[in-house]
């Protein structure tokens, strides 16, 4: 069977290869009247991005430089406008706060941080679900969710190994434990524009698209934590009674994390200045307005820059806090082009006018700006967030959604609130988001996943669109940035 297999595979990667670039040269061959030469490339690239996103016959990352390619080639959109695209100033954020992570995970902070978390929580199994949940919940909201979830869950399994559960595929304790980092990263993802690459490309769209003018994280939290907050809360009781482990008390789980914890020793000063820098660069974003008309170059993306810069130049005990081997062979440089190359392609969509054409065809399901157009817009982000990623969701449904209600003369902000907290609703497939990514990556049982994650997205899109909605309508500082 073996013998068949890696052919069948590797037939079906080269069908997903030339899918699409197919897609892209029968939109730009085939001519449509009601679109112009810019738009037939816009929507062809478009499509062949997410046909690559969704097979990946490549990786992600190589996706991301589609842009460039095909616009230097083909001249449907100004490149001087797409290449900044690869240098943002949140690529350099994002960039930043990944090597002070890769410092906590170079001296064990991270792992301290989650023993000492867990230490409280007790061997009941349900507890533990709980637990982790919640602890992948609260950290996804200032790291990205890929990184809380490779974080957290080999410690998971160390545990389960160590209660003698090998198989996760076979075991719905496994199973269960590792799912509930994962959909804890993905519910607390939407809090701050820390927790990943989708909210950071909201804040680019805001402002290029809307205000033109810097989003504040101050403003970020103010305006999502209602959504957050109600994410967390519905996900959290969903995964309370979803999951029926086979076991309900674990004996040694409590002393397992004390003797982990214990083992590790005092705490280094490698930690502290890795915990300090990583506290200082947050504290700044944070504060951003205190400072803002003093330095007013000096974003939360320098902040965490300078930090970072830090990390390299200050030797504790004589040795380097972080060295530049170390960094580069454990930073997650694939994510940071699947960033810069969705907003290339959010660029391009907005430049070339295919976000206004693409809103013209959804006009008539925008219903005013009603109840409807909610459902509308937050359903298909939740959609394509399951079957692409949220990333690539975001990047392509937020400037949709800018350009449709800006063509309605109706202010865009609840809406881009509302479908970035559901963008960052990533239960069902590996595919979907960081977390679920890793963790089927261990081997859990991927159709309770998908069925069970199908209710968790039902669930979360049914309570932000109500949330979110009522929001728009009695709380006039939702409609501002």
């Amino acid at each position: 069977m073996n013998d068949t297999a890696a052919p069948a595979a590797d037939h079906r990667k080269t069908i997903y290869t030339l899918a699409g670039p197919a897609a892209f040269f029968l939109m730009l061959l085939v001519p449509i009247e009601s679109m112009s030469y810019e738009i037939r490339c816009s929507i062809g690239l478009l499509v062949w991005m997410a046909i690559w996103w969704i097979t990946r016959p490549v990786h992600l990352a190589v996706t991301g430089f589609l842009p460039l390619a095909t616009v230097a080639l083909f001249d449907f959109a100004p490149l001087g406008r797409i290449l900044p695209a690869y240098a943002a100033e949140l690529v350099i954020l994002l960039l930043a706060a990944n090597v002070l992570t890769t410092c906590w995970t170079r001296w064990g902070l991270d792992r301290r941080i989650a023993l000492a978390s867990l230490i409280g929580v007790g061997t009941d199994t349900t507890k533990q679900i709980l637990a982790w949940f919640a602890i992948g919940m609260i950290m996804s909201a200032f790291l990205p969710n890929t990184i809380v979830a490779a974080t957290m869950i080999p410690i998971v399994v160390a545990m389960l190994r160590f209660i003698g559960i090998e198989d996760l595929w076979e075991s719905n304790l496994g199973t269960a434990l590792v799912i509930a980092v994962a959909w804890g990263t993905s519910a607390g993802g939407a809090t701050t524009p820390l927790g990943g690459a989708p909210n950071l490309l909201t804040v680019e769209y805001i402002q290029e698209m809307v205000t033109g003018e810097e989003f504040l994280f101050t403003t970020w939290v103010s305006r999502f934590l209602p959504l957050s907050i109600a994410v967390m809360v519905v996900t959290f009781l969903y995964v309370r009674y979803a999951f029926k482990p086979e076991i309900k008390q674990v004996e040694g789980t409590r002393e397992f994390f004390v003797g982990e914890l214990k083992a590790l020793g005092p705490m280094s000063a490698h930690e502290k200045w890795g915990f300090a820098l990583f506290a200082i660069a947050s504290l700044l974003a944070f504060t951003r307005p205190l400072y803002s008309d003093l330095i007013p170059a000096f974003s939360p993306a320098y902040a965490f820059l300078t930090c970072a810069i830090v990390c390299f130049l200050i030797r504790p005990k004589g040795e380097h806090l972080m060295t530049w081997e170390y960094a580069q062979g454990k930073m997650m440089w694939g994510l940071f082009y699947l960033f810069a190359g969705g907003t290339a392609l959010g660029r391009i969509l907005s430049e070339t006018g295919t976000a206004n054409y693409i809103a013209d065809t959804l006009l008539p399901y925008a219903s005013g700006g009603g109840f409807v157009a909610v459902v509308v817009f937050a359903g298909l982000t939740l959609l394509m967030t399951q079957i692409t990623n949220n990333t690539a969701a975001v990047a392509i449904t937020v400037p949709i959604t800018i350009s449709t209600f800006q063509s309605l003369d109706l202010n865009p902000l609840p809406f881009v609130y509302i479908v970035t907290t559901v963008g960052n609703c990533g239960f069902m497939l590996p595919t979907s988001a960081g977390g679920p990514a890793v963790a089927a990556g261990y081997g859990i049982n991927l159709k309770t996943m998908a069925v069970k994650g199908f209710w968790a997205c039902l669930i979360a899109l049914v309570t932000v669109v109500i949330v979110g909605y009522l929001l728009a309508l009695y709380w006039p500082a939702f409609s501002t940035a």
